[in-house]
């Protein structure tokens, strides 16, 4: 029975690497679609976000209301996330999650072409069976007009 329930061990636990990828891959999308009501139910109901320079949030409603709909919505015409080099390590009904970003997007109303880089560092739940993001932390490597590139301008701030 050893050999089984180690075998049933391995399988859970890839099963839960595969849900957490899945779920920061439908993030990226979700946010590059805008289509916040889905992002919504992402999701804990306590979960926070640090954005940088963009602000902290907290609770999924503030999350989805004030950064994305207010703060996103209006200030890019196109974005399209790019997720890599994942870091997951699952502890029971929780886990923790490392990605690189790479990011083209468009910022309004100057349809600014810009070069973004950073960090994701996210925590997880399970939450009735399925895993939530519960916290997002974006550290940003360089946030650069498109024409500059990041060896020249590697950080500015969308002018407000």
């Amino acid at each position: 029975m050893e050999g089984i329930d180690q075998l049933r061990a391995a399988l859970s636990h890839m099963q839960d690497l595969e849900a957490i990828k899945t779920l920061k891959a439908r993030y990226c999308h979700l946010v590059d679609a805008r289509k916040w009501d889905e992002l919504e139910d992402l999701w804990t109901d306590d979960a926070v976000c640090d954005y940088g320079f963009f602000g902290c949030y907290r609770g999924r409603k503030e999350i989805v209301n004030k950064f994305f709909r207010e703060l996103v919505d209006p200030a890019s015409s196109f974005m399209v996330h790019m997720v890599h080099n994942p870091l997951v390590e699952v502890h029971g009904d929780e886990a923790s999650g490392s990605w690189y970003l790479t990011a083209q997007t468009t910022i309004q109303p100057m349809n600014q072409a810009v070069w973004v880089m950073g960090i994701y560092q996210d925590r997880f739940k399970r939450v009735g069976g399925t895993w939530k993001l519960s916290s997002l932390k974006f550290e940003f490597k360089y946030y650069t007009p498109y024409e500059d590139g990041w060896a020249k301008t590697p950080m500015w701030e969308i002018p407000r």
